[in-house]
């Protein structure tokens, strides 16, 4: 169905930020080259009665090859052995952004000229499951970085009204299926935020919500979003900023990340007794905001 090509890769053990390791296209035949592609095929589409083709399940595929360093191949190949868990991010063209979660393969290893092959397949129907709201396959490929997840929530209250892949430190949640929204409010300081993995490069990133509602109680402007990137699992901070929300409509907080980063964190955050609703979060590298969701 289709195939593309990845600009820069990050690989990263969420259990041990040491095995984190980045890739690049570069010029063939130097160290450390590599091509990154991504492919999406029918796997399993049987004919119908019409003659038609139906595609019910589809075979999503990350495969990296190229020239690497021992070392490089030898935590890898350790990683695959032991069927680790990893997170891969990526950069595609066009402003696309890789999330994938998953094991790896190895697939070649040719010791004399340090070529290296692995992969990380698996079969999906596709879209989003309606029960934890993460893509069928653990992967997206968007313009928009937070669309592992659908945005919606499993319930309008309760615990389940949290929206898909979001963490909250404290406070009440409900979503609404009329407008789309997430209700978030406390009686204290509280924050929801997202994690995303990716291979920082110097790239800009935005981080976007569309705010459809909010009650600042002091009036001290501590409705705020908040882009943050780490070094590690969120206690070394590398870059932030934040835009504090007085009214409603879109919102939108940026970063340079350096190249030090291993993971950036989206946050909406409100002060006490303060509410706010807002809907169609992104993450992107377009600064001009564009909600879209992978629906493949």
């Amino acid at each position: 169905m289709s195939r593309s090509q990845l600009e820069k890769l990050s690989i990263l053990n969420t259990a041990d930020f040491s095995d984190h390791f980045t890739f690049s296209v570069v010029q063939e035949g130097s160290d450390e080259a590599s091509r990154q592609v991504l492919s999406i095929e029918p796997a399993s589409s049987p004919i119908i009665e019409d003659g038609q083709t139906i595609i019910l399940s589809k075979n999503f595929d990350l495969t990296v090859s190229g020239l690497f360093k021992a070392s490089t191949i030898s935590s890898l190949q350790t990683l695959a052995d032991n069927r680790t868990s990893l997170v891969f991010g990526g950069f595609g063209l066009g402003g696309q952004i890789l999330q994938l979660e998953g094991a790896m393969n190895i697939n070649q290893v040719f010791s004399e000229s340090a070529s290296f092959r692995f992969n990380s397949p698996r079969e999906a129907t596709g879209g989003y499951d309606s029960t934890t709201g993460k893509h069928t396959s653990g992967l997206s490929y968007s313009t928009n970085g937070l669309a592992l997840y659908k945005w919606g929530a499993a319930a309008a209250t309760g615990a389940n009204a949290l929206a898909y892949g979001w963490t909250k430190s404290a406070g009440t949640v409900s979503f609404s299926t009329v407008t789309n929204a997430q209700t978030f409010t406390h009686s204290s300081a509280a924050t929801l935020h997202r994690d995303v993995y990716l291979p920082f490069d110097g790239r800009t990133l935005y981080f976007n919500i569309n705010v459809t509602a909010l009650s600042d109680d002091s009036g001290d402007s501590t409705i705020k979003i908040k882009l943050e990137s780490f070094d590690d699992n969120g206690s070394t901070s590398d870059v932030s900023d934040e835009t504090v929300i007085s009214s409603t409509g879109n919102k939108q907080v940026s970063i340079t990340p350096t190249s030090d980063a291993k993971m950036i964190r989206a946050s909406v955050i409100i002060g006490s007794s303060d509410s706010i609703s807002f809907k169609e979060p992104t993450l992107q590298l377009d600064s001009t905001y564009n909600f879209v969701e992978f629906n493949t």
